[in-house]
């Protein structure tokens, strides 16, 4: 099986993608990875050349937000693999190698992973899926739990069409002030034709933690599932089982200041 990273990236520097990527090397993943560029310096892109990473330019035409999902559609229908591992890039690190999960527990070609609240609990998905499809979230989606579009685990064809489809719907939304792909791919998660290849992964399941909701907002929330635990630098679920992957932890200036002094 051949699993490939993948990442988006613009405007960054080094400093801003070194926990990501040097994180990545520790973790002992042997796969291929992949950096989809915009506008980034050449010290950027020799850094990532230094570190084995395939590099795809593109220029930028729309907002990032939506436009990495049409460009890695065209993409994936170019490169080959078997699985890709997609996550954001400047609030992510890898604790593990995600292979050996997903060796062991991937049974279906797209997977999905909770943010551990229902999306009518969560202030701004009341406003970013709410106002961008008003129909289907009072036919239901409200009531769904929160799945991120940050970290999503597919096999290659699967993840690729599903990637043209958030572009799609995001682009014929009722909200346009809305960036749309986190409540596109909430919608598209439920629909038939996909949720029968989707399998919903819990937090405590232990590939994914998203600590911008089971960390930052532990107390404002609702939340599915316990807060993660803090152990020696690293999270674990409740079985004491280390994260593969470690999502928003920016948004803890503390834990952001730590973790950026670990890998510089």
């Amino acid at each position: 099986m051949k699993y490939t990273i993948v990442g988006c990236i613009t405007k960054y520097g080094i400093d801003d993608i070194r926990p990501y990527v040097e994180s990545i090397k520790q973790s002992g993943f042997k796969g291929e990875k992949l950096m989809l560029v915009y506008d980034v310096s050449q010290d950027v892109l020799n850094y990532l050349d230094k570190n084995g990473w395939l590099i795809a330019h593109s220029e930028t035409q729309e907002h990032i937000i939506l436009q990495r999902f049409r460009d890695m559609y065209a993409l994936l229908h170019q490169y080959q693999t078997d699985v890709i591992i997609w996550t954001d890039v400047k609030d992510v690190i890898f604790q593990k190698d995600p292979t050996e999960w997903l060796n062991k527990w991937m049974r279906r070609d797209i997977l999905a992973f909770s943010e551990c609240v229902k999306l009518k609990d969560d202030p701004w998905a009341c406003v970013n899926s709410g106002t961008t499809f008003p129909m289907e979230w009072e036919f239901g989606m409200k009531e769904e739990i929160s799945y991120c579009a940050g970290t999503i685990v597919g096999k290659r064809e699967a993840i690729r069409d599903l990637f043209i489809d958030i572009y799609r719907w995001s682009k014929t939304t009722a909200n346009p002030e809305q960036l749309s792909d986190q409540a596109a791919f909430n919608v598209l998660l439920r629909l038939d034709h996909y949720k029968h290849s989707v399998e919903f992964v819990e937090q405590e399941r232990g590939f994914v933690t998203q600590l911008g909701t089971v960390l930052i907002n532990k107390d404002k929330f609702p939340l599915t599932e316990p807060t993660p635990v803090y152990k020696d630098g690293k999270f674990y679920n409740q079985k004491g089982e280390g994260f593969c992957i470690v999502h928003q932890y920016d948004r803890n200036p503390e834990l952001k200041k730590i973790i950026y002094e670990r890998y510089n």
